[in-house]
């Protein structure tokens, strides 16, 4: 079995000798500092420093404070962080938020790996939780413009000197555009480091590059696409025979009852495709509530509710997006499949309406998250490919090791994920109809998969 081997936190200040220090002492003169952070307090300490830094950076909402770290209060359960920062002077150049994943066997630790935080888990801890793609779109290292030559080095030389008591270095999520994938991979290739590297395709993500006015967004759809988006925008204003308000919360006491409903009628409606649904995991759904929550208060999240005109009906959809920094990101869709209203086009009346609030406010991208739905790929006007890239030692002895690791890991989820679709099936039911309505739930997905 493998030895359990602690990376060492350290701090290293390069214009001098090897130095031990602590977070909060700072070089006053410009010279270079890295420091490996792993206690929570001082990675909460960070927040307006790592804020104001991926505020400065082509980053995504994934890599401010507020998303990693309610990443790290549900799914860093028992890990141990890992954020190496480096500093020119007292100025933060640049962030690796990473952390420690283990995988323990019969009480030994049998593989040991670096990731960023709001990726995977190998064996998470906690309640249980069957999923196995991080719930964060893009992952990155977040880096000061102008501080890449600096940043890429000094990171690749720590990956380098740790290689020898952890298996793997494990990025997942990065875009194929970004300097992770491209800079960093050319150093690694023109330098002699012990590391070698791999790249694995990743998720797929459909998004629409937006125009500067609603006209020549329209003009630039085919003819029947076009027919649709003027048609469903029109359902948002007032004076259509089938229109539909378009209410949106405006204080956070109404959070609670919208998010209620959305995660019921999201979970309806995977549920009638084959699948258990993004909520049926307590872990995920008091995620994503506590996401609310929190960035209510910081602007970046609105809940937008397609509610019919006539009579006093409840909204026929709600839909979730996240702003910032003029990007709208399509987080999560709710439809109410019980409503009269249904076949209405509540979901495209929130969609185009937004698209078109977007374009207004200057929004440049419309990003639809990863998956591959029908409206998604239709709509999409480039399609963004992200990466796994791997970080090892070069040596081949013991590498058959981890990937032995993983393929349990991956064995395992599917086996807990379809016991979690079987029981939610046949919960309550006698054997012989809860195995009849499985197969049936199984036929559906195959369906739905097949058809996307």
């Amino acid at each position: 079995m493998k030895k359990t081997q602690s990376i060492p936190a350290c701090s290293k200040d390069l214009s001098v000798p090897f130095q031990i220090g602590e977070v909060n002492k700072r070089s006053e003169n410009g010279h270079i500092e890295v420091k490996i952070i792993t206690h929570y307090d001082d990675f909460e300490a960070l927040e307006h420093e790592w804020n104001e830094l991926a505020w400065e950076t082509d980053s995504h909402i994934f890599q401010t404070h507020e998303w990693n770290r309610i990443w790290w209060k549900y799914f860093g359960t028992n890990k141990k962080l890992h954020i190496v920062a480096v500093y020119r002077g007292k100025k933060l150049a640049g962030l690796a938020p990473l952390f420690e994943d283990d995988v323990t066997l019969l009480g030994h630790n049998v593989y040991s790996c670096l990731r960023f935080l709001g990726s995977y888990v190998s064996q998470p801890e906690g309640e249980p939780l069957t999923g196995s793609i991080p719930y964060s779109d893009y992952l990155d290292f977040i880096i000061r413009p102008g501080h890449e030559q600096l940043f890429y080095p000094l990171v690749l030389q720590h990956f380098n000197d740790i290689s020898s008591i952890i298996d793997e270095i494990i990025l997942d999520e990065v875009s194929v555009e970004s300097g992770t994938s491209t800079t960093m991979i050319s150093l690694l290739e023109e330098s002699n480091y012990r590391l070698t590297y791999k790249k694995n395709k990743a998720s797929s993500i459909p998004i629409i590059l937006l125009d500067s006015t609603w006209e020549a967004y329209l003009n630039s759809m085919n003819v029947k696409d076009r027919y649709n988006a003027r048609r469903y925008y029109s359902r948002s204003k007032q004076g259509d025979s089938k229109a539909f308000k378009i209410e949106k919360i405006e204080h956070s006491e109404e959070l609670s009852c919208v998010l209620t409903d959305l995660i019921r009628m999201h979970q309806k409606q995977w549920n009638s495709r084959g699948f258990s649904g993004t909520f049926s995991e307590k872990r995920m759904r008091n995620f994503f509530i506590d996401i609310a929550e929190s960035f209510f208060e910081r602007g970046w999240i609105e809940f937008n509710m397609a509610v019919p005109e006539e009579g006093n009906a409840k909204y026929a959809a709600v839909d979730v997006f996240m702003t910032y920094k003029k990007r709208v990101y399509l987080m999560h869709r709710g439809m109410n499949d019980d409503s009269l209203y249904r076949k209405q086009g509540p979901g495209n009346v929130l969609l185009y309406r937004k698209l078109h609030e977007a374009i207004e406010d200057g929004v440049k991208v419309f990003d639809m998250f990863r998956g591959s739905e029908e409206f998604k790929l239709r709509l999409a006007t480039k399609i963004n490919q992200n990466i796994t890239l791997i970080l090892h030692s070069g040596f081949m002895t013991g590498r058959m090791l981890p990937s032995l690791v993983k393929i349990y890991i991956k064995m395992i989820r599917q086996i807990r994920g379809e016991i979690s679709h079987f029981k939610l099936v046949c919960n309550d039911k006698p054997i012989f109809m809860g195995i009849t309505e499985y197969i049936q739930f199984l036929i559906r997905r195959i369906k739905y998969r097949f058809d996307n």
